[in-house]
């Protein structure tokens, strides 16, 4: 299955947009987060398989304690 990656950005806009490799829906959940990680303005990821929403991941949902 193709799948579609939308990484909302903080400030809105239009999202960046990364068409995924055929792979698994649980392979393209990871690769959607690994995607949001690189993102330093990214706070959502969604996964589309065409006009469906497959997944949405919130950077909250992955992120790291703070470290004091």
């Amino acid at each position: 299955m193709t799948y579609c990656c939308y990484i909302h950005r903080e400030t809105g806009g239009v999202p960046h947009f990364e068409v995924l490799p055929d792979l698994s829906e649980s392979h393209a959940i990871g690769a959607a987060a690994r995607l949001l990680a690189q993102r330093a303005d990214g706070v959502r990821a969604e996964v589309w398989e065409g006009e469906r929403l497959v997944f949405s991941l919130p950077r909250a949902s992955f992120a790291h304690p703070l470290q004091l």
